[in-house]
């Protein structure tokens, strides 16, 4: 039997040394029984919000949950002072208290966790950014969100659940593609036992962001550094999310193994010789 204060890798790193055959037989048990999950958190009827991060999806996601009974944004955090004026101009405008703002730096947002009486931080930063908030927000005892990816590294998301599990709050991915209206309706359809017994999918997510990583400022400035650095889909959950929920995938199943796959960036490539200024450093990467 598990103990309360083993923590999930050590759990899945124990299990493997036991053998093939026990990990494959205690799998399912294990997961829907025995791993630590954490305290619940108790029930909000206001939850009040830090957000960090209110460029261009930020901002969006900021005016969704004015739109939402109970959601109380109280502070704002961004590099740019510019973007933290409008975000509180729109809270204020919604009928809420001007929130507090935050802007002296790349690591305000250690300010916000530390100073505000807050019940969850959000963020919709750059990706490397992600982690670095999420574990600030859950040491200083916020629940936290984050945008996709949650993570970069295998190594940084044991961080965010071990973090959780010691602090027994919840980080959570805010991975808006699993609820958008087609995607709940084939999970409703799958639930319902419409599609009978689901055996094999396929998934992808198709977006043409060329000329949103090539923009001059906002997420230009730095998502085309990624399609440099790591070749491949930098957030497949977009994908992968809405199957794994028709598939139960973490509830009762599991991946065995994941293999991915990619071609070189050619179209974006394509896009920057012919849309760059000729003097602009971006064209020179392949």
């Amino acid at each position: 039997m598990m103990h309360d204060d083993t923590t999930r890798r050590e759990f899945l790193l124990g299990t493997a040394a036991a053998g093939v055959t026990l990990a494959a037989g205690l799998r399912e048990a294990r997961a829907a029984k025995t791993l630590p999950y954490g305290r619940n958190a108790r029930p909000l009827s206001e939850v009040r919000i830090g957000f960090v991060g209110v460029g261009g999806m930020g901002s969006g996601h900021v005016r969704n949950l004015l739109r939402i009974p109970g959601a109380r944004i109280t502070a704002v955090c961004d590099i740019v002072e510019a973007r933290v004026k409008r975000a509180q101009d729109w809270v204020e405008q919604a009928g809420q208290p001007r929130p507090t703002g935050y802007s002296r730096g790349e690591t305000d947002f250690v300010r916000l966790c530390e100073s505000e009486d807050l019940d969850l931080v959000y963020n919709a930063t750059p990706w490397n950014w992600h982690v670095p908030i999420c574990l600030s927000a859950m040491k200083n005892g916020k629940h936290a969100a984050t945008e996709v990816p949650a993570a970069l590294t295998v190594e940084d998301c044991w961080k965010l659940v071990e973090t959780a599990e010691k602090t027994g709050l919840y980080c959570i991915m805010m991975e808006n593609c699993c609820y958008g209206r087609p995607e709940l309706l084939v999970l409703h359809l799958a639930r319902k036992g419409m599609l009978g017994e689901i055996v094999h999918a396929e998934c992808g997510y198709m977006h043409d962001l060329r000329a949103i990583k090539l923009a001059p400022g906002g997420e230009g400035d730095w998502r085309w550094k990624f399609s440099i650095d790591m070749n491949g889909n930098n957030y497949p959950t977009h994908g992968l999310g809405p199957v794994a929920q028709c598939m139960n995938i973490n509830r009762g199943d599991a991946f065995d193994f994941l293999v991915s796959m990619s071609s070189p960036p050619l179209g974006l490539n394509l896009y920057a010789q012919e849309h760059l200024r000729p003097d602009d450093p971006r064209r020179l990467h392949r």
